[in-house]
């Protein structure tokens, strides 16, 4: 059975969203120390003429092995501009029905923003399986768990700054993933080697929160 861009997701578990700002030849040196993490999904931020390229680069850089997305993507031209470049997911700020039947047409999986219950709802019923929930800060972690109170089957890609020590209560919550930037990056002077540890921080908490789930799943007091 083919595995589907969602179920990479939530196998990656942290997706990195490369900051907007990084000079284009960064990103593909960036790129291969995330993957070193391992970091197994990477987020790009749609804008520039050299968008496309990058996202050729990136795709011949790293294989099948990294998955790709684009967000901010805001309107159908925007999709369109998108249809021969190699990548996995788009995202836009808000649930958007042309977006929605272009990504549909064109076999790619959308994942609307989201900030409310109600889009939330909105999305599911038009045909969306995951969306990307925006969120923050300690408390970030509690809506997360209302959404999944809420709708069960929906999956949830949380978009949020957080540090380590938080990422625990958002998959116990119920995020299926964690879109996280600003806390890996240190500035422009940071090391590859500082940003693969600080990326192993993240996907080692990541990885303890599940085995910490299913611990106390098999003792009966999850």
């Amino acid at each position: 059975m083919q595995v589907t861009i969602i179920e990479r997701l939530k196998e990656a578990g942290i997706v990195v969203a490369l900051p907007w700002d990084l000079p284009l030849a960064a990103i593909l040196p960036i790129a291969d120390a995330l993957l070193a993490s391992p970091i197994l999904a990477v987020d790009v931020a749609f804008g520039g003429d050299e968008l496309p390229q990058l996202l050729h680069d990136l795709r011949r850089r790293a294989g099948d092995k990294l998955l790709i997305g684009v967000s901010g993507v805001e309107t159908a031209v925007q999709l369109h501009s998108l249809q021969n470049s190699p990548i996995d997911y788009i995202s836009s700020p808000r649930l958007d029905d042309e977006l929605l039947i272009g990504c549909q047409n064109g076999g790619m999986t959308y994942l609307p923003g989201v900030i409310s219950v109600l889009a939330a709802q909105a999305a599911q019923q038009k045909g969306c399986g995951s969306i990307r929930l925006r969120t923050g800060g300690p408390g970030g972690s509690d809506y997360v768990r209302a959404i999944r109170q809420v709708q069960p089957d929906l999956g949830l890609i949380v978009e949020t700054e957080l540090n380590p020590a938080e990422v625990y209560s958002y998959r116990q919550a119920g995020a299926a993933a964690l879109v996280i930037g600003a806390p890996l990056f240190t500035g422009h002077n940071q090391t590859m080697a500082d940003l693969i540890a600080q990326a192993r921080i993240f996907t080692q908490a990541w990885q303890d929160g599940g085995s910490w789930q299913e611990k106390r799943a098999q003792n009966g007091r999850y």
